[in-house]
């Protein structure tokens, strides 16, 4: 069972959320007063006709969640691993949702197995490293590595020898009128792949984005690897399924850091 640490260090005159005694909902906030029994003085912001201000536990007391467009690309923020999974993990920084840590943006090293760094309730320092129209983030535990920044090519010998019968875990990471692309990790190796909108479903699809949501969590199998389609930019071709199990094909393309 993990530990559950209670934040205790609230400032006065910061916002906050907080539990009111009188009825038990919580509500918008600011601390006015350090109690000496360890409880926080909370003046509502809307009393509506209760009490002005109240004491309140620790326990029952947390800060506003941050809004999206105050999050800026390279800010630093404390984080908590929420959940971990074969391609990243998701991240608490206080945020209005988790953000994405890839497993490529977990260290300036190939990550191999991620269980090998970071595991659930693991507090970690990070940075964002990119936002997207639809209110999703990413973020990153090497400064400067933010959307657009890359490494060098990526190593696509996990892909050669993978066998065409195996199923990996990959993300929707952007959505364009001809398809979507979808990232692949296999073995610390990141790749992204093309699914064109003709392959998305049976039947005409007039709008991918009726079909498919970045961040969506997919699975994807390698059929073939071109070694020989350029340095930079190796083509593979994997066979898409869902996970309510409809069948597509899509071209991959490794890549060594994935954008936001």
């Amino acid at each position: 069972m993990q530990k559950v640490v209670i934040y205790k260090d609230y400032k006065v005159g910061e916002a906050v959320q907080a539990v009111c005694p009188d009825d038990d909902n919580m509500y918008d906030g600011v601390v006015s007063k350090i109690n000496k029994d360890g409880t926080f003085q909370v003046k509502w912001d809307d009393p509506d006709g209760g009490s002005e201000d109240n004491p309140v536990a620790p326990k029952d007391i947390k800060y506003p969640p941050i809004p999206f467009d105050k999050l800026e690309v390279g800010q630093k923020y404390a984080g908590k691993i929420r959940s971990v999974l074969d391609f990243g993990a998701f991240v608490d920084i206080g945020a209005e949702g988790d953000g994405l840590l890839h497993i490529s943006r977990i260290s300036k090293d190939r990550v191999e197995n991620i269980h090998d760094y970071v595991e659930e309730g693991q507090e970690i320092e990070c940075w964002i490293s990119g936002k997207r129209d639809d209110g999703k983030f990413g973020v990153t535990m090497v400064e400067g590595l933010t959307e657009g920044a890359r490494r060098g090519p990526a190593d696509l010998t996990p892909f050669r020898d993978l066998s065409p019968d195996d199923w990996h875990p990959g993300v929707v990471a952007k959505i364009a009128p001809f398809g979507a692309f979808v990232t692949v990790t296999v073995n610390g190796a990141s790749a992204d792949g093309l699914v064109h909108v003709s392959q998305i479903k049976d039947g005409f699809v007039d709008n991918v984005a009726d079909e498919i949501s970045e961040g969506q969590e997919v699975q994807v199998r390698v059929q073939s690897v071109d070694m020989d389609a350029g340095q930079d930019e190796p083509v593979h071709e994997v066979g898409l399924r869902w996970r309510w199990r409809r069948r597509h094909a899509c071209s991959l393309r490794p890549r060594s850091v994935p954008g936001c």
